[in-house]
């Protein structure tokens, strides 16, 4: 099952979207208008730029899988991932934009500390240029 969501999913990851059942209903979210995943035990809750949340029935590793091919998508800690287009440097330290965020403080583990900054320094020179 979930091998088949992954290889299902490949597809549209490709365009920068993917499709997420939500009360029954497909819906295709463009990858861009995504600010954060966020792990709510065996749901996954998915802040949009625009202020929508939409919760997912599926685990924040399956999306971590799915969107490991995306340079932008960063697994921060073991209950988020963040787009890298909507993080704000503010005096050393890390906060998304978006309506639903409200500023807040991004937490880091302490693991993958090193990792994170090093794409974050990536990421940037990556648009820079």
């Amino acid at each position: 099952m979930k091998d088949n969501f992954i290889n299902i999913q490949k597809q549209y990851v490709d365009n920068d979207e993917i499709a997420v059942k939500e009360k029954g209903q497909t819906e295709f979210i463009c990858l861009k208008s995504i600010v954060k995943l966020e792990s709510d035990k065996n749901y996954t809750l998915i802040y949009l730029s625009n202020g929508r949340l939409i919760i997912s029935s599926r685990t924040l590793q399956l999306f971590e899988q799915l969107l490991s091919v995306k340079t932008e998508f960063l697994r921060v800690n073991r209950s988020e991932i963040i787009n890298l287009n909507h993080v704000i440097y503010d005096q050393d330290s890390l906060k998304l934009s978006g309506k639903t965020i409200k500023q807040k403080n991004i937490k880091i583990s302490r693991r993958r500390g090193s990792m994170v900054a090093s794409r974050i320094m990536n990421f940037s020179n990556i648009l820079a240029s």
